[in-house]
């Protein structure tokens, strides 16, 4: 989770996840519309003293996620460090996990991350197939009516020794700011939560790309009548 900037201004966080040398980074595409053409870099320090350059930006297959490339890799001992691909689920299920979305703000001269515990519930928006929606809703007092988005969803999962897996902490989806009715808790809903599967298939087609294509050419001949030697034609015998 990192600081996502124009100018040096804080417009929202950002999780960066890296496959191989290329590292992609996932936000609420609503906090880059406002900044179509502006550069924008990533602090890799939460003091701000250090930043990555963003190669280009856009927006998924999904509407809601906007997705950053960096123009290079983050470099190691800094306080941002991105995740592997391997740490994202493709599931927006915690199975009763502790769960909790994790952002950033600004505290003085420094960037400072956020811990937001909450409950995601499954809510019927209609009776359109993607209508399914994943709300949040926090489980302190303190976090009431917070402003989360861009924030990432993680879940600490507990070791399962009937599966043979140890515990896993990872990052489930997106969170967006919420404008329905549904109070499924004791607390509003502080976020929809929208998955991040365009974010895995984003980092396999650029990590494929990457990769060195066999070399086909295309050979034309024909066929040598009587197996005669190589680079001799003619046509076949009539008997």
């Amino acid at each position: 989770m990192a600081p996502l900037l124009v100018d040096g201004v804080l417009i929202g966080p950002v999780t960066l996840v890296r496959n191989g040398d290329k590292t992609i980074g996932v936000t609420d595409a609503e906090l880059l519309r406002p900044h179509v053409g502006a550069a924008l870099t990533v602090a890799t320090m939460l003091d701000g003293s250090a930043t990555a350059a963003v190669g280009h930006w856009g927006l998924s297959r999904k509407a809601e996620l906007g997705l950053i490339e960096l123009a290079g890799p983050v470099d190691a001992g800094l306080d941002v460090r991105p995740i592997e691909l391997g740490a994202v689920c493709g599931s927006l299920d915690t199975c009763g996990a502790p769960a909790a979305l994790v952002g950033i703000v600004r505290d003085g001269a420094r960037f400072v991350r956020t811990h937001v515990p909450v409950v995601l519930d499954r809510d019927e928006a209609g009776d359109a197939a993607d209508a399914l929606l994943h709300l949040a809703s926090p489980t302190e007092d303190a976090h009431v009516g917070m402003r989360v988005e861009g924030s990432t969803l993680w879940a600490w999962f507990p070791p399962n020794p009937a599966l043979g897996r140890s515990g896993e902490v990872l990052v489930l989806g997106l969170a967006q700011g919420y404008r329905g009715f549904s109070k499924p808790r004791r607390h509003p809903v502080i976020a929809e939560v929208v998955g991040l599967d365009d974010l895995g298939r984003a980092l396999l087609v650029a990590h494929k790309v990457e990769e060195r294509e066999p070399e086909l050419r295309q050979v034309a001949g024909e066929i040598v009548a009587g197996g005669g030697p190589a680079g001799r034609t003619g046509s076949p015998k009539k008997r």
